[in-house]
């Protein structure tokens, strides 16, 4: 099967402080991936190094086939788009100004632009904030405006990191319809998320990432097989350590 991203022995540390050690992962194209784990675990900094806004130490990362390097630095960036956690905008452009600089940046001006950012303004429910800057958009519009951004610049591979932080339930519900949208196009769409029963509903493949490595990478099959007896919730605190705080700890309660 072609794969999306490979990750071979990928290190990370700040400070001298090890976040990712030895992070060794493959994702194959075209599916929904689902990266979960505790909080720390090293999510957002995987996503902030494949994304090219963190640099790593040690290890090789291929995305769709290209070593990531600085020979290939432009070219893979031209497939990729993303909405990190907190979503990058420019603070003093209004929401239809990003959208549209963005798309241009990425050549992606078809004749249909127009229509095609007031459609996702209109189905997400922002288009009332379509002139208003960026930096006065609450947390939940930012994250729509940067999710309408990524999916409008027609990349091979979306990464997602916590999409649906701060999203309403009914716009958490049109986002999954679109994702899914974006797979039946031959997409491959990364995602982490503490929401675990959003992965369990939505993602191909799930892995679990503790303590900077992979401690568990579901496929589809061995997930359907695991969980006609147990559920993800059950399946992640198998691999990770949940009594790290005792209940004894709060018995005042």
């Amino acid at each position: 099967m072609e794969r999306a991203l490979t990750i071979s022995n990928l290190t990370k540390s700040y400070n001298k402080e090890p976040v990712l050690t030895g992070l060794t992962l493959e994702v194959p194209a075209g599916t929904i991936f689902g990266l979960i784990g505790p909080n720390g675990a090293g999510k957002s900094t995987l996503i902030g190094i494949l994304t090219g806004i963190l640099t790593y130490n040690e290890g090789q990362i291929y995305i769709n086939g290209l070593e990531m390097n600085r020979e290939n630095e432009i070219t893979i960036k031209k497939d990729v788009s993303s909405v990190l956690q907190p979503p990058l905008l420019f603070e003093n452009f209004s929401s239809y100004e990003f959208i549209n600089y963005i798309c241009k940046m990425y050549k992606e001006t078809p004749d249909d632009l127009d229509a095609k950012i007031t459609s996702l303004f209109s189905y997400f429910e922002i288009g009332e904030y379509r002139h208003v800057q960026a930096k006065q958009l609450s947390s939940g519009s930012r994250k729509k405006l940067a999710f309408c951004t990524a999916i409008l610049v027609n990349p091979k591979i979306l990464f997602l990191d916590e999409p649906f932080e701060s999203v309403d339930v009914v716009s958490i519900g049109r986002m999954k319809n679109v994702i899914r949208k974006l797979k039946d196009r031959g997409i491959t769409i990364f995602i982490t998320s503490h929401i675990l029963e959003v992965v369990e509903n939505l993602c191909d493949d799930i892995a679990i990432l503790n303590k900077g490595e992979i401690v568990a990478y579901l496929d589809s099959k061995a997930r359907r097989e695991l969980q006609k007896d147990i559920s993800l919730s059950e399946i992640f605190e198998r691999y990770v350590d949940m009594s790290a705080s005792s209940s004894a700890q709060i018995d005042w309660i």
